[in-house]
């Protein structure tokens, strides 16, 4: 669906009750939104994701709260280790499924964990595909993880 024809139904959408009351829904309807219809946010395919990525340490912030959500270190491209808000460290397995990069942690091997990658606003963005959830890459490292005790293996 083209930005143009999103941005048009917008106002309609956020005016529907049913919709209002879905607070994931919410937050997907403010991703597309809320960005101009100039074509700020792109979508990428996951490959692209982890080339950026891969050998990297990446803060992820929520892009409505811009609280932190946790620190990934992506070890490979099918390999991370992830520190929670908290600094607890659990290691996961990386899945491309289609436009999705699913995660299957060992604390947390929910077979739905997955995202959708997208570029927004010259940033690179994840869309949670189970809760609409929004996280921006903040701030990127080559220093590992830092964890609190050994992560989960």
């Amino acid at each position: 669906m083209h930005l143009w024809a999103v941005s048009s139904a917008c106002g309609t959408l956020l005016r529907d009750p049913a919709i209002v009351l879905n607070r994931g829904l919410i937050a997907a309807l403010f991703f597309f939104c809320a960005v101009p219809a100039a074509g700020a946010q792109d979508r990428i395919s996951p490959d692209a994701f982890l080339d950026q990525v891969v050998g990297k340490t990446v803060t992820f912030i929520d892009r409505v709260s811009r609280q932190r959500t946790g620190v990934e270190q992506y070890l490979r491209r099918d390999q991370s280790v992830w520190a929670d808000e908290t600094g607890r460290c659990t290691y996961g397995q990386i899945e491309i499924r289609g436009p999705y990069l699913c995660f299957l942690y060992e604390d947390f091997p929910e077979a739905d964990n997955c995202w959708l990658p997208h570029i927004l606003e010259g940033q690179l963005t994840v869309l949670s595909g189970k809760d609409w959830q929004i996280q921006i890459a903040s701030k990127y490292s080559d220093e590992p993880v830092v964890c609190e005790g050994v992560p989960i293996s």
